[in-house]
């Protein structure tokens, strides 16, 4: 049996001596595993097919609950985000965030546009990629059925102004006036890029001027926010911040 589908690929893991396991984000199917054969040789025509971030239509042999890819054509590379460190590590955390939280085997639609969007933007936006992850990352969240509120305080419904906290349990912003012992206190510059971000278009992202301590600070929120709420640690967040450019 086979079936063909549009998928990224979100992960490559090397398997026996030259092949590779690949997890596809399909638009059809959502997330599959789907072995290809032989990719690992200098020569292989389907390597292309097994990189990172490709976006392609597979069509793939199913075996029981088994699937190889039997050939592949090319929708998008993205290869600009692989010439890029930042741009890869951006993009990096966004392929982990899908992996960790959307469903093997289910349709996800909205999950899947969000990422290609996402991609090309930070492919061929001049905008800061950091930016461009906040903005993923909070509509991400949101399909997740974690949206943010951090417009206004979610206690009192005033502007949070000085000031800033975060209720992590509630997934909100806390003025001075309604904060609580747990409540974490955030620059407040890095509410302002959230809020922002949240009712911005990819295309808006590249008029953001915030500095490059702010993006970080709003990406390690978001990142921890994802761990609360969902138990999921996105490793690929700590090689991004590492990053200093």
């Amino acid at each position: 049996m086979e079936e063909k589908l549009k998928a990224v690929v979100l992960r490559a893991v090397d398997y026996k001596d030259n092949d590779k396991i690949l997890t596809l984000f399909s638009l059809e199917n959502g997330v599959v595993s789907a072995a290809i054969r032989g990719v690992k040789k200098a020569n292989a025509k389907l390597k292309f097919a097994a990189q990172p971030f490709c976006f392609c239509e597979y069509v793939l042999s199913k075996k029981g609950d088994r699937r190889s890819v039997v050939s592949a054509d090319i929708i998008e590379s993205f290869y600009p985000i692989r010439e890029d460190i930042v741009r890869f590590y951006a993009g990096a955390v966004a392929l982990e965030y899908v992996n960790a939280f959307v469903q093997e085997e289910m349709e996800s639609e909205e999950a899947f546009l969000l990422l290609l969007s996402f991609l090309r933007a930070l492919c061929y936006s001049s905008a800061s990629p950091r930016a461009l992850l906040v903005k993923f990352l909070i509509e991400a969240l949101s399909l997740s059925g974690y949206e943010l509120s951090v417009h206004y305080c979610i206690k009192c419904r005033k502007s949070v102004i000085n000031r800033a906290f975060f209720d992590f349990d509630a997934g909100g912003a806390v003025c001075e006036d309604c904060r609580e012992g747990a409540d974490v206190e955030i620059n407040p510059a890095t509410l302002s890029l959230l809020s922002a971000a949240d009712g911005a278009s990819f295309d808006d992202i590249t008029s953001f001027d915030f500095p490059l301590m702010i993006e970080r600070k709003a990406i390690k929120l978001l990142s921890y926010y994802a761990l609360v709420k969902a138990g999921v640690t996105l490793k690929s967040v700590n090689d991004l911040l590492l990053l200093e450019k």
